[in-house]
């Protein structure tokens, strides 16, 4: 095997256990609370890793392409294995969300190291195929870590399902320092410009927070709207102040970059629609068809394992037909949401099927859109600004889709509009490509890009 494989089996693998980790926590998390307490902080067991995960990349992206992909994915990996070993050492509740606040942020640090450090392995033909390779290793964990975390948990501890992922980031690292190059951004200096990413960090926080409260119901809506209002007027600050800067957290002229935005934008769609379906597909199961917790979490595989399969396949289809695999895909998304809100049948496996299958193909066409318009000097800000966005769309989409559950009962007809939601964010996904750009020069001085659903390679 040589340099370049190792490498990337230690991205490979690094990424699998923060996939793993995930779902481990999920199976987990109802024993946990039975043995800490703390039901009122159940929610931010997640909450509290996807905000630390979500509101640091921008800066650990900025930090990738100063200071080498290699260094921030090891230092990301060491934070993220540190927590892990302190969550499963956890005496309360609260000590286990600080602590999964500290995983979050090793997560943080390993999301845009990771997918830079593929531009860096890995041509622009290459990509593709090999982010459908990543997706699919992914998916792969994500129908192993439900089973494994319960096994674990009633053979031995529920603490044993975190300290499982120690020897697996072991390894990455040990494969990372290897195999990959620590490459860097051509630069004569280290400024970071650390209040732009306060700026831009605290108004994701503040953004976030105000989904979690416009998700509670009218009773908490203007809770939500006055932290929105406050997202919005930090983040129009940050916009200012990295206009000035020379050397951003976010190069505006990046993020202005039609390829980058549509990007970006229908990412945290694609996040918006995932966490949806994962949400709330077990919850209508539940509540309208009486199935068991075991089947509603069996019902999720056919959309995990199309997933899997369809970001193979999205990623050797991402260099050469992106229109007319976003397009397959987006159709698929809707075609799914729109025949079970019609039907609203307990049989849902071949519809989840269809919706995985959409879902699966979006990633590795939207990643590899990203690194083309970032270019060598952007590699990791473009590629954090995608794994933002993912992680934006979930944050935004479970508590925005709970809306619904505030103002009615829990019945068919709730569950049919919730459905319906997510049929339309696919539509907006699906017309969001043929807002196409007029020629735009590329940031980094490579040309005009093309449009998402243009023809040949981003």
């Amino acid at each position: 095997m040589n340099q370049k494989w190792i490498g990337f089996s230690g991205l490979l693998v690094g990424m699998s256990a923060s996939a793993l980790m995930q779902t481990l926590v999920a199976t987990s998390l109802p024993v946990i609370e039975r043995d800490l307490g703390g039901m009122q902080l159940y929610s931010w067991v997640f909450g509290g890793y996807m905000l630390a995960s979500t509101i640091t990349i921008p800066l650990f992206a900025r930090l990738a392409d100063i200071l080498g992909r290699r260094t921030l994915y090891v230092a990301g990996l060491l934070i993220f294995l540190l927590g892990s070993a302190l969550v499963g050492l956890s005496q309360s509740m609260e000590q286990l969300v600080a602590f999964r606040v500290v995983q979050g942020i090793g997560a943080g640090a390993v999301a845009p190291a990771a997918l830079a450090s593929i531009g860096d392995l890995f041509g622009e033909n290459e990509r593709g195929k090999i982010f459908g390779i990543i997706g699919a290793v992914q998916a792969l964990a994500n129908l192993i870590g439900p089973p494994l975390g319960g096994w674990v948990t009633d053979t031995f501890s529920w603490r044993w399902g975190f300290y499982l992922v120690l020897p697996l980031g072991a390894l990455a690292m040990t494969l990372a320092l290897l195999g990959l190059p620590n490459k860097t951004q051509p630069t004569n200096t280290l400024q970071i410009d650390w209040l732009g990413a306060l700026l831009i960090g605290t108004g994701l926080c503040l953004g976030l927070l105000g989904f979690q409260w416009i998700g509670l119901g009218a009773n908490h809506l203007v809770y939500g709207i006055a932290f929105c209002l406050g997202a919005i007027a930090l983040l129009g600050l940050a916009v200012s102040w990295e206009q000035k800067q020379s050397a951003p957290v976010i190069p505006i002229t990046l993020l202005s970059h039609p390829l980058l935005w549509r990007a970006v934008l229908g990412t945290l769609l694609l996040g918006f629609v995932t966490n949806g379906a994962v949400a709330y597909f077990p919850l209508y199961l539940e509540k309208i068809h009486g199935l068991t917790a075991t089947a509603t979490g069996l019902s999720l595989l056919p959309m995990l394992l199309m997933a899997g399969i369809a970001s193979g396949v999205g990623g050797g289809l991402a260099s050469r037909w992106q229109r007319q695999t976003q397009a397959i895909a987006w159709i698929l998304v809707i075609a799914g949401f729109a025949l079970l809100t019609m039907t609203m049948t307990s049989s849902i496996a071949w519809m989840a099927a269809l919706i995985g299958a959409g879902m699966g193909l979006l990633l590795p066409v939207y990643l590899q859109s990203a690194q083309s318009a970032g270019g060598e000097s952007h590699l990791a800000t473009a590629s954090g600004l995608i794994q933002m966005a993912r992680n934006m769309g979930g944050a935004m989409g479970i508590p925005l889709l709970g809306i619904w559950l505030a103002v009615g009962e829990v019945d068919t007809t709730m569950f049919a509009s919730i459905f319906a939601t997510l049929a339309v964010i696919g539509v907006l996904g699906f017309l969001l490509g043929f807002a196409s750009p007029s020629p735009y020069p590329s940031p980094t001085g490579r040309g005009d890009s093309l449009p998402l659903w243009g023809k040949g390679r981003g």
